[in-house]
């Protein structure tokens, strides 16, 4: 790939330290990138995000007014800006374990230990417009795939191709309309993907929020209900991005299931709804399930733990693919 498309580029350039910064920006032009925003700050990095203004982040962990890995988490998740894959360098000053793990859970392309110059640093931005890692989608995180292989006993989670802006770019082709349709069809990708993510998540909860509950209401758990909490904050989200999806049908499920898990925090549940939870959480899960029968006997196995018939004659109807209304599904539940 020619330097001389590297005038096309549009860097978000975030360093604290003014002499690096004056460095890093004065040798990337040398380098033909034109159109660099430098700064101290996130603010600035924010509002070249929401107004479109940028194609890569660069930008160090430690920056005034927020947390740049806290902001790349919510970039990913849709929360600022329209392109939630801008390409992501994250610049770390003193790289303990710990420190390094953030910014890769934020869903960075790339971290880099200081001290860092500007020739590793177009380096790295060439290999990044080249051949950028594919993304995958958890309950909790987006971003590149950095796995070198699949582990034995887990989930198979597939990966997403997503729009490269800087290869884009670079070969010329940042057509403003074609730019838009790639983003947005990647984006409605990962929703599903983080809406089947959801699900399974649920799933997995309710075999431990069910012993929260009782201890909440015999005012004897020790902590915070850390497992419901967080089926509450997993429900939410679903309930916002299942919407136009092709589960949208058990929205009202998962609308009901949500103010459930709220009422659960606030005021505590009887035996009865709880089952009702647990009820829900298995629909809802098996709705995502492409092979339903093959997994009964895994769905059997947990609603044996919880004390809940799942796949009970007068519920041989395949919910996953008829609509129901909430009373049909209230009714098929309480059968």
């Amino acid at each position: 790939m020619s330097m001389s498309h590297f005038d096309n580029i549009r860097v978000a350039l975030a360093e604290p330290n003014l002499e690096l910064r004056t460095n890093l920006k004065d040798s990337l032009h040398g380098f033909g990138f034109k159109n660099v925003l430098a700064t101290g700050n996130l603010s600035q990095i924010v509002g070249a995000v929401n107004a479109g203004e940028a194609d890569i982040l660069i930008a160090d962990t430690s920056l005034p007014e927020g947390d740049f890995n806290e902001f790349v988490h919510e970039l990913r998740h849709g929360r600022h800006g329209h392109n939630p894959f801008l390409v992501v360098i994250t610049l770390i000053n003193k790289p303990s374990r710990d420190v390094v793990q953030d910014a890769i859970n934020s869903g960075a392309d790339h971290v880099l230990a200081k001290p860092i110059t500007a020739q590793s640093l177009t380096e790295k931005i060439t290999d990044l417009t080249n051949a950028r890692k594919r993304f995958v989608v958890t309950t909790d995180y987006i971003g590149p795939d950095r796995r070198s292989a699949h582990r034995e006993g887990t989930m198979q989670i597939p990966q997403i191709d997503v729009p490269n802006p800087l290869h884009q770019r670079m070969a010329g082709q940042a057509n403003v309309v074609r730019t838009k349709r790639s983003v947005e069809a990647a984006k409605l990708l990962v929703n599903e993907h983080k809406v089947q993510r959801h699900a399974y998540q649920i799933g997995w909860l309710m075999d431990h929020v069910i012993p929260e509950i009782k201890a909440l209401e015999a005012n004897v758990l020790p902590v915070e209900p850390e497992n419901l909490q967080r089926l509450h904050e997993v429900t939410q989200d679903l309930c916002q991005r299942i919407k136009g999806t092709r589960f949208a049908h058990i929205t009202e499920m998962t609308l009901t299931l949500c103010r459930m898990t709220e009422q659960a925090l606030n005021k505590g549940l009887c035996e009865h709804d709880m089952q009702l939870m647990g009820r829900m959480a298995e629909i809802i899960e098996r709705a995502f399930d492409p092979d339903r029968d093959a997994m009964a006997a895994e769905y059997n196995r947990k609603a044996g733990h919880r004390g809940i018939n799942v796949f009970k004659e007068a519920d041989s109807q395949d919910l996953t693919t008829k609509k129901l209304t909430p009373q049909e599904l209230a009714a098929v539940m309480v059968s």
